[in-house]
């Protein structure tokens, strides 16, 4: 009796647990208290974040691109590029957004990558101080693309 209740809680918790995972490499931590399913970040301040949202209204991966693009450029972000399309480790389309942002005291770089299903939306966020986030591009970026839905 008791293992199957046992099997059970432990059911529950996993299907209570966050909707998406990042994997940490070397440098990360994995950080708590946030409203992220993931957080987390390196020792100098990079952080990055993961969160699943309902895909609604429902609409498609260059609506969402569009929308979010225009609500950072309306908050002070500055494009560094075009949106790119992009694949997680797991073969999920998506797309890439890229900026930089000065918060009142420092210039900061904000990459996102969002991914679109019919049900959900994955955001995948990366931030931190310039130089920060440039000496660790190629590992933030790696961080990135691991993010996936939790199954």
């Amino acid at each position: 009796m008791f293992r199957k209740i046992a099997l059970c809680l432990s059911l529950l918790a996993a299907a209570c647990g966050p909707a998406s995972r990042l994997a940490a490499p070397d440098g990360f931590a994995h950080l708590g208290g946030s409203d992220y399913d993931d957080r987390i970040g390196t020792a100098s301040g990079v952080v990055v974040a993961t969160r699943v949202v309902p895909n609604d209204p429902k609409a498609n991966l260059d609506f969402w691109t569009k929308a979010i693009d225009l609500r950072l450029r309306q908050r002070g972000y500055e494009p560094t590029g075009a949106p790119a399309d992009i694949k997680n480790d797991a073969g999920l389309p998506g797309r890439e957004l890229r900026y930089t942002y000065f918060d009142g005291t420092r210039k900061n770089r904000y990459y996102l990558d969002v991914y679109a299903t019919s049900r959900r939306i994955l955001l995948v966020e990366a931030a931190g101080e310039v130089a920060d986030v440039d000496a660790s591009t190629a590992q933030v970026i790696a961080t990135m693309r691991s993010a996936h839905f939790r199954s």
